[in-house]
């Protein structure tokens, strides 16, 4: 009776719209996405606002959408790009942003860009 009851309720409660899943698609979804071209050469921030560095290739899936993008790092930091994936990535003005720090960003192993 009170498993028919909670059943009830919850029936009668009104259904609520859900944004799609960012990280199903990508960056911003409700916004559209972004094309590969689109993200090459902006530039990524982390928590803080610090920057990373500048996308400087896109990865796609097999039907054409991004799932992966190199980011260069700036300044002094050493090493080649990082791999970053897409849906952890947010539009922030006219470049990106993701929620990791810069000690994790640097910590990420780095990618031979060169190879295929």
């Amino acid at each position: 009776m009170f498993t028919a009851a909670l059943f009830a309720s919850a029936a009668a409660l009104p259904a609520q719209a859900q944004a799609p899943s960012a990280s199903a698609h990508g960056v911003n979804t409700a916004q559209g996405g972004m094309t590969a071209g689109e993200l090459v050469g902006r530039t990524v921030t982390g928590r803080g606002g610090v920057v990373l560095g500048e996308v400087e290739r896109v990865t796609l899936r097999r039907d054409g959408s991004p799932a992966q993008v190199l980011v260069r790092p700036k300044g002094p930091r050493p090493g080649g790009p990082r791999s970053l994936s897409y849906a952890s990535l947010r539009v922030d003005g006219a470049g990106l942003s993701t929620p990791l720090t810069l000690a994790e960003f640097n910590a990420m192993p780095v990618i031979d860009a060169d190879t295929k």
